[in-house]
Formats: structure tokens, sequence, C-alpha cells
């Protein structure tokens, strides 16, 4: 079992082509674009960490076909535009909580944080919402699918792109 992050997918939100200059024709071409991305790292064992706008403007039967067309066991932590479908999630798919801390060494949330528990002592803050604009400080870093190749991203990977 692996355990992904990742965050902004903003499922069926059509505006959010042109705002983040996606790669994409249509919002279909892109949904598209991060189901088989998601997929082709995701195994159905697999927990995927969803730091926030995970879909927009869509409704309960679009979003569950969405959710069971994913692999993996989300878990989502809700971000700006996640009220409603966090609601409707909660009962049927998802575990939601504000923000989360993961043991002693990651903390999620979809805004970035200047300050976290444990900060000084290595410990990594993942988040949304920047859509790749903000730089990685302090171990804070974005992990929304515009910041890595529209693809859920491994503790591994954000390791070593720190690294690199």
């Amino acid at each position: 079992m692996n355990t992904w992050y990742t965050a902004d997918t903003h499922f069926f939100h059509i505006n959010i082509i042109r705002h983040c200059c996606r790669p994409f024709a249509s919002v279909g071409e892109m949904n598209a674009a991060l189901i088989e991305r998601w997929n082709e790292r995701v195994a159905s064992v697999d927990v995927v960490y969803v730091l926030g706008d995970f879909a927009w403007g869509v409704g309960r039967k679009r979003l569950e076909d969405l959710v069971m067309t994913l692999k993996g066991r989300i878990r989502l932590v809700p971000g700006n535009h996640d009220r409603k479908i966090a609601r409707i999630l909660k009962v049927d798919f998802i575990d939601v909580s504000e923000s989360l801390v993961i043991g002693t060494d990651v903390v999620l949330c979809h805004y970035p944080l200047a300050s976290w528990p444990r900060m000084r002592h290595g410990t990594l803050m993942l988040h949304g919402h920047c859509h790749g604009t903000l730089p990685p400080r302090d171990r804070r870093v974005d992990v929304g699918v515009d910041s890595w190749d529209f693809r859920p991203v491994s503790i591994d990977e954000i390791e070593n792109k720190e690294n690199a």
C-alpha cells in the first residue's frame, strides 16, 4: 500500500483551465487526463489524500461516478471549493477533516501555513490552493496538480525534489 498526495484537481471546473493555463482544450479532456494520470500511479489498495478543491459544480451522480473511477481510498481535506462536495462525499466515500497531522512527520491543509507543529524538527507541511504560484519554504510544499504534472505525488518524490 502506498500513500499519495494531491490537491486542486478541480474536476468538472471549466474555468480552471483558463485561470491556471492548463494545457487542455476542454473540461472533458482535462478530466480524462487527470483520471488517467491518477490511475497510472495509484493502486486500488492505496490511500490518496486530496488537499482540497476536488471538483466543481457537479451533481451527486457524476461525483459518485468520478470517485468510483479513481483508484485508491480518497481522504479529503476540504478546500474553499469543497463545502457541498464534502457534504455529499462524507456520507458515502471520504473521511473529511479540516486539517490533518499524520504522526510527527506530515501536516496536511488546503492552505499553506506560515507555521505548523514540529516545523523546526523536519515536519513536512503539504498544501494546495496556490496552483504552483507559491515557492516551497521551510519544508512547506504545494502538492497541487499544477505543480506535479497533473498527478498525485509521493513523499519520496517530494523529498527528492526538495533535495535537488
